[in-house]
């Protein structure tokens, strides 16, 4: 496997690992006030893109494509910002405003990159 490859699997593999610790936190140890569908929408989000980095690196490890590897840079920031935001309002009540939809388009963005990465001829 090649570097960059085994990089992107690695943050993948941690990202999912976080995910499914975040998942049983959320539904076992923290008062959610109400906003459980919030909590799960972030978890949701966090676990569907660690798993799919997974096959990203698979393919960055086939392809070797540098508009692949910083796609899945992208998704990471991405997710991090979007799901981290979320964690955060739901855990303190405050909300910082920017940060999940910046988040977002991020991860669009990175999707995106992958899309046409994986589309182009090599």
């Amino acid at each position: 496997m090649t570097a960059q490859a085994r990089l992107i699997a690695g943050i993948a593999a941690v990202l999912c690992l976080s995910a499914v610790i975040l998942g049983a936190v959320g539904s076992h140890a923290i008062d959610m006030r109400g906003m459980q569908d919030v909590w799960e929408t972030g978890s949701d989000i966090h676990l569907f893109n660690a798993a799919a980095l997974v096959g990203v690196a698979a393919l960055l490890n086939m392809t070797g494509s540098r508009s692949l590897f910083w796609a899945a840079w992208l998704i990471i920031l991405g997710t991090v910002m979007f799901s981290g935001s979320i964690y955060q309002h739901v855990m303190t009540a405050y909300k910082v405003t920017y940060l999940a939809p910046a988040g977002g388009f991020i991860m669009m963005a990175g999707w995106l990159l992958a899309a046409l990465s994986m589309l182009r001829k090599p």
